[in-house]
């Protein structure tokens, strides 16, 4: 199922429209030692992943998975002078996968003529380009030491999820990393992209493109050793016009693959 750069670039400018910002988590060091300071951090845009974080008030939770399940919540503070999210230092002391999990705040956007507006439906507001309701997810899998656990099982269940089938972190390059879409709780056809730090300095231009199957799962090849995002992304039509036009789905991965 893997397409030419080509084919896939003209993809993804059809599929994904320029002004839809998606979210992914940074960790500088996705394979620690128990104890080794860790940086986390988050990046908002077209351009992995190299794009500034978002604004602290656009972010709803940010945590951490343990290999138990357990919840390790983290501080979202502003930094700098757009309040944009501080990183956030962590030392993680237990061998195992965890997961790094970011979740903005759900709600309407509208594009206007005046420029974007938060919170408000086209009802509620004048000379509306557009307006759809945001719902999005960023998910790390870090792994400490030499043990892995089934930890990647454990991401929170969404409306809309890109789910891993195999632990990331425990694959080298030109492995197959499966992954499946869901929605509402049944399996999604849509397309699946990945890409990996250094591909490109282009913005929205992903190194791989493929197609879940009726199953909604999708193989990635990896084909290269680094850090690597996995982007699944859906527009939805919104069952009330007078309020949006439509849904807009985001879910992205983050790990480092190993040669």
């Amino acid at each position: 199922m893997r397409m030419s750069l080509i084919a896939a670039l003209a993809l993804v400018l059809c599929a994904t429209p320029l002004w839809a910002h998606y979210l992914w988590v940074n960790v500088d060091n996705y394979h620690p030692k128990p104890g080794q300071e860790i940086t986390i951090s988050l990046g908002w845009g077209h351009l992995f992943p190299n794009s500034p974080p978002p604004k602290a008030d656009r972010i709803e939770k940010l945590y951490i998975v343990s290999p138990e399940g357990k919840i390790m919540p983290l501080e979202v503070k502003p930094g700098g002078e757009e309040g944009r999210v501080a990183p956030v230092k962590v030392r993680l002391e237990k061998e195992g996968t965890y997961l790094v999990v970011a979740e903005p705040k759900p709600g309407f956007v509208a594009k206007t003529t005046r420029g974007y507006v938060r919170g408000k439906t086209k009802k509620e507001l004048k000379n509306v380009i557009r307006c759809f309701w945001s719902e999005s997810c960023a998910l790390a899998v870090i792994n400490v030491g030499e043990a892995f656990t089934d930890t990647y099982k454990k991401a929170p269940e969404r409306r809309y999820q890109l789910v891993l089938l195999e632990n990331p972190v425990k694959l080298r390059v030109n492995d197959i990393l499966p992954v499946k879409v869901m929605l509402d709780g049944k399996p999604h056809r849509t397309w699946v992209y990945a890409t990996y730090s250094g591909f490109s300095s282009k913005k929205d231009t992903f190194a791989y493109a493929t197609r879940t199957n009726k199953e909604g799962v999708a193989e990635i090849k990896l084909l290269k050793e680094g850090t690597w995002l996995v982007k699944a992304s859906d527009k939805l039509p919104y069952p009330n016009l007078d309020e949006a036009d439509e849904f807009s789905f985001t879910y992205t991965l983050t790990f480092k693959v190993k040669r």
